[in-house]
């Protein structure tokens, strides 16, 4: 009998979809056979570790076998493919973006009274060392349905504020984040692509023993740096706390949209393993905080200029850049868009008449009848030449990295090292920004500089003058 119990629970661990039913027969079994289980387990799971690497590396070995074969296999987005054949012709000059290396900061601290720790991943995210409503690392805190910030007596649909609701991601919006109602100044609870990152960076959690209570201890291979998620059960269709003691399920912020409107990623452990899955928002489940690295959150500013911050790259040119985009409080936002030579943004998702489109101009730079930099922040701004673009990519090395939670391009100064950042929210990881120069072959165009996860590039391409990008102003 025990045997058989052994090979049940070991196959339900190792498929990864019934750790809730494995828990629950190693709680009915003991702690002697349990013991016995994750030992087997984790031997198994090293051995089908060590397959798969074998597999990955004849995989490899068979792909420089056959470089033609795997050359007609690969596969380019339609962007990349454009590019491309633009540099081929010689119409576009590039620079190649590395990407980043996690973050190595000081490796704790505390905001607002409750401390994080940093992992070192490469978002810059710091993760709170306790549960919210919890004092210890090891205290499972206080269980809350999705989208709630006070716990109850009954966890049912019946009494959810969210339970069939179309909600876009809570991080940080008090209304509905615990995190930031509770914890406040930065404080929000991590969202699904968090979590993914964790389990990413800091892959194969232990479960152990802290100060008498199990949970995940996630370590961070390169800095080192870990992080415990004690068990901590959940409430569900009820008041009944389920599995306090073998299980930790933790909420992120962002809904699930693919079926009902009930449901939110989560993610849950048992004794040997733990994945991302779906909640019903109606359930208890507990809350681990994150905040943003609030070092790469502020662009180092050296002054401003009608209260807008600039950096000083120690450019040939003397030229300063703006930290932001115009219509942006901070360097990761996106910001306004606006047709070239317009003052107003786009409103909605209607394309803006534009009475430039067609007209024979020279450059605008600093003409506040069309310059939108020089019209919305004033005389001493305005917008970059395609030349002030090329001496920007041609003194700094660039680095595809994140701001917050924005994906985007960070130039690094070779020649005194600030830095800047122009933040990525367009389709395929692509954001094109508005030069002040027209094209020189149609009165329907103007130039571009291009930001994408491989390079930035001053483009001799150009975009329609009725297209919507946002727009980086500079000063002297």
């Amino acid at each position: 009998m025990k045997s058989k119990l052994l090979l049940v629970v070991a196959f339900l661990l190792l498929a990864g979809q019934a750790d809730a039913s494995a828990q629950g027969l190693l709680k009915k079994i003991g702690k002697t056979v349990k013991k016995e289980v994750v030992d087997r387990t984790k031997k198994e799971v090293n051995k089908q570790v060590k397959k798969k690497g074998k597999a990955s590396s004849d995989n490899n070995k068979q792909q420089q076998e056959s470089p033609q074969q795997n050359q007609e296999q690969s596969f380019e987005s339609s962007n990349e493919r454009h590019l491309r054949i633009l540099e081929e012709r010689g119409e576009i000059a590039r620079t190649t973006v590395a990407e980043s290396q996690p973050s190595t900061g000081p490796a704790k601290g505390k905001t607002n009274g409750h401390e994080w720790v940093d992992l070192g991943l490469p978002s810059g995210t710091r993760w709170a060392t306790c549960n919210i409503g919890a004092t210890q690392p090891h205290l499972p805190g206080v269980l809350y349905a999705w989208g709630e910030k006070a716990a109850k007596t009954s966890y049912v649909p019946e009494n959810s504020k969210t339970h069939g609701k179309e909600m876009d991601d809570i991080s940080g919006n008090a209304t509905y984040d615990v995190a930031t109602a509770k914890w406040g100044n930065g404080w929000r609870m991590p969202t699904k692509e968090e979590f993914d990152e964790l389990l990413e960076y800091c892959p194969f959690p232990q479960y152990v023993k802290q100060n008498g209570r199990y949970g995940q201890l996630f370590t961070n291979q390169q800095s080192g740096r870990t992080l415990f998620l004690p068990t901590t059960g959940s409430k569900e269709m009820g008041s009944r706390h389920e599995e306090a003691n073998t299980c930790g399920l933790y909420w992120t912020s962002t809904p699930y949209k693919d079926s009902f409107l009930n449901g939110a990623h989560q993610y849950h452990y048992g004794a040997a393993m733990g994945e991302m899955g779906v909640g019903e928002r109606s359930s208890g489940f507990a809350v681990r905080a994150v905040i943003d690295n609030d070092a790469m959150i502020k662009i180092p500013a050296q002054g401003a200029t009608n209260g807008h911050e600039w950096v000083d790259l120690g450019l040939p040119s003397g030229t300063k850049w703006a930290t932001c985009n115009i219509g942006a409080k901070s360097a990761e936002e996106y910001g306004k868009t606006f047709g070239w030579a317009k003052l107003t943004p786009k409103e909605g998702e209607s394309r803006q008449k534009n009475e430039a489109q067609g007209k024979d101009m020279g450059d605008i730079g600093g003409d506040a009848s069309y310059d939108t930099a020089t019209a919305l922040w004033g005389d001493g701004w305005r917008m970059p030449s395609m030349e002030n673009f090329k001496e920007l990519m041609d003194n700094c090395t660039w680095e595809y990295t994140k701001l917050g939670r924005v994906n985007g391009c960070k130039g690094i100064s070779k020649i005194n090292g600030n830095y800047i950042f122009f933040p990525i929210q367009f389709y395929e990881n692509i954001a094109k920004y508005w030069s002040s120069t027209p094209s020189k072959y149609s009165n329907s165009e103007s130039m571009l500089f291009v930001v994408y996860e491989k390079y930035v590039s001053a483009s001799k391409n150009s975009g329609r003058r009725s297209d919507d990008f946002p727009i980086r102003p500079v000063t002297k």
